[in-house]
């Protein structure tokens, strides 16, 4: 009797979990819809919604801006400082950042938090060539 009531309250709790997730999935996938991208970028983006990466690149070419899917909380200068780069400039009411590298001068770039967010994610521009994943 006591088994069967455990196993209820374990199916109970691991059923709201898959809802928990086909829901959080769901409405990203609408939201990424809507940005312009589309099912294949689901699996990144959900990790950086549930913090297991710190971004993912969705557009990089060396004449434009290098675009990537990233978190709310504003990590991104702990992650430049790491790979020695340094804060020196805020623009646009803190939406534009510029940042140079501590040991070379000529190595700079600018990080711009765009309009496009919503609760799970947030989109920003990095100077051309630059990827989010270059600073891991």
């Amino acid at each position: 009797m006591k088994l069967s009531i455990v196993r209820k309250i374990v199916l109970v709790i691991l059923s709201l979990i898959i809802v928990f997730f086909v829901a959080t999935e769901l409405c990203i996938l609408k939201y990424l819809k809507e940005y312009g991208y589309g099912i294949r970028k689901l699996p990144e983006t959900t990790l950086v919604y549930f913090h297991l990466i710190d971004g993912v690149t969705v557009y990089c070419n060396n004449k434009d801006n290098s675009i990537f899917i990233g978190r709310h909380d504003y990590i991104y200068d702990d992650i430049f400082s790491e790979n020695g780069y340094s804060c020196t400039e805020e623009i646009f009411f803190e939406r534009a950042f510029y940042y140079k590298n501590d040991n070379n001068s000529s190595d700079s770039f600018w990080c711009y938090l765009t309009d496009d967010w919503c609760h799970w994610f947030r989109i920003y521009e990095l100077s051309p060539t630059y990827k989010i994943e270059d600073f891991k």
